[in-house]
């Protein structure tokens, strides 16, 4: 059953866009909820259960409820908690993965590798069918695409798939990333020290060659953006640095701490290392690398080689903040354990309350994610409705419906617009109304300064002048466009 949820998690998260999308991320972390809990409960039922070690669990232990602290206390808590479920399946990955024996790990390596041969195909439809001269198979972006490429290649070499292995560098060279490249060269360079091979030779060039091409490209967009991007992530770790803003907080709070001026837009930090800092804060990043430099140490030299390589593409691309590729990630590392050989005995007048002590937690957890998929379902269905000149009052109906299972900034947003629209004549109750939702999603994303503005001149036509100042001037608390304009 574990490898099982592995598998899925690892396999089928990458041809899921990564589970880059809420929906994909709801439906893989019920299925590993639902399938923990039957285990547990079938395990319990047995009399015995199996654990990682300690060590293992109070690492991944510490590092979820920082997480979680870090989710709770952030400015952006709805986009955080949602965040902080993906980590979690990856705490989960290299929990199970101690557990698992080593014939299910090479059951897992098998769907890893039946995924991998996936996306070289699809690459090659999209290349020389579609024209694509740089596809992402079914990857969000080229550079994500890689970083999976930078794992799955030494799985394909292990086994001795040289058809795969010769499909993955193609991939690789159409990705155009410099950043994997380096990965790879550091990867080559790090495994084969002290050692007169040839990968060590190759590992040196590659990376002359890639220090070369970025020293090339230092005054190119792509290197002064990353500069801009990785300055707003520091100034954010600066600014909390106990906490952070919380897990994926940073394209919400990045625009407030950019430089005067400077009009960018992007999801990512673009450095692994430094966006963990600002977004969970430096406890949570010193308890991550020493965990990681703890486990890679030892181990199988392959998986150890495409974990050192996405982690080295990770200091200029944003692999591991998809998903699918951090379970990756974190499977590939936990890989380099033993079988943990240590349990817990059940006695049998403990079973029945301890099995279904398990059951109502995978059900809540199932019933908690459940709930957030069932809303983000609802708010989509609404988008489309009204785009396909559905009326709006059956929009606004199933914009309540998604608000009243999750408060989300973007419904809250939305809703207000519609109720606001010129073409309805609202009436003062709805401007009300409107100005209602439209503060709960300040509040629930205040790094947004367009909804700032909104609630100001809303209140401004709604004939309340000193509410709209009031407004603006916590809006210019944390927006520093706002307070430019004002200025």
């Amino acid at each position: 059953m574990l490898a099982l949820l592995i598998g899925l998690l690892t396999a089928a998260g990458l041809l899921a866009r990564g589970a880059w999308d809420p929906w994909a991320q709801s439906i893989l972390f019920i299925a590993a909820a639902g399938g923990t809990g039957a285990w547990l409960a079938a395990r319990v039922a047995v009399g015995y259960v199996p654990l990682p070690s300690r060590k293992l669990l109070a690492w991944t232990g510490l590092l979820a409820a920082l997480a979680w602290l870090s989710a709770c206390a952030s400015p952006v808590s709805f986009y955080a908690v949602s965040s902080w479920r993906a980590l979690l399946l990856g705490f989960w990955v290299f929990s199970a993965t101690a557990i698992v024996s080593k014939d299910d790990r090479a059951a897992i390596d098998q769907a890893v590798r039946i995924a991998a041969w996936t996306l070289v195909l699809l690459a090659f439809y999209q290349h020389y069918h579609d024209a694509i001269d740089r596809p992402a198979s079914a990857l969000p972006n080229q550079n994500v695409f890689a970083g999976a490429i930078l794992l799955l290649l030494p799985l394909a070499v292990q086994q001795r798939d040289w058809f795969l292995s010769a499909g993955l560098l193609v991939c690789l060279w159409w990705a155009h990333s410099v950043g994997a490249w380096l990965g790879m060269a550091a990867a080559l360079v790090l495994t084969r020290r002290g050692r007169e091979s040839f990968g060590n030779y190759l590992g040196f060039s590659l990376l002359f060659v890639c220090l070369v091409v970025i020293y090339g490209k230092l005054q190119s967009p792509e290197v002064l953006h990353r500069w801009e991007w990785w300055r707003a992530a520091w100034r954010m770790s600066l600014h909390r640095p106990l906490w952070g803003f919380g897990p994926g907080s940073y394209a919400y709070a990045a625009p407030s701490f950019f430089a005067p001026d400077t009009a960018l837009s992007t999801l990512y930090a673009h450095e692994h290392f430094l966006e963990t800092a600002a977004e969970c804060g430096w406890p949570y990043l010193a308890v991550w690398v020493g965990g990681l430099v703890y486990f890679l140490r030892r181990g199988a030299p392959h998986k150890r080689f495409g974990a050192l390589a996405v982690l080295t593409q990770s200091l200029w691309d944003y692999p591991l903040s998809v998903p699918a590729v951090f379970w990756l990630f974190c499977y590939f590392v936990a890989s380099t354990m033993t079988q943990a050989s240590r349990g817990v005995n059940v006695r049998f007048e403990r079973k029945a309350s301890w099995a279904a002590a398990v059951c109502l937690v995978a059900l809540a957890a199932c019933w908690w994610a459940g709930r957030s998929w069932q809303a983000d379902r609802l708010k989509a269905s609404a988008i489309e409705t009204f785009r396909q000149g559905g009326s709006v009052d059956a929009t606004v109906a199933q914009l309540e419906r998604s608000l009243a299972l999750v408060d989300d900034p973007e419904a809250e947003r939305v809703l207000a617009e519609l109720l606001i629209q010129p073409a309805r004549r609202p009436s003062q109750l709805e401007a009300r109304a409107a100005a209602r939702h439209l503060e709960r999603a300040a509040r629930l994303n205040p790094y947004r300064p367009s909804t700032w503005r909104a609630l100001e001149r809303l209140h401004k036509a709604l004939g309340d002048p000193e509410t709209a100042r009031r407004l603006r001037a916590e809006g210019e608390l944390y927006c520093p466009a706002l307070r430019r304009e004002s200025s």
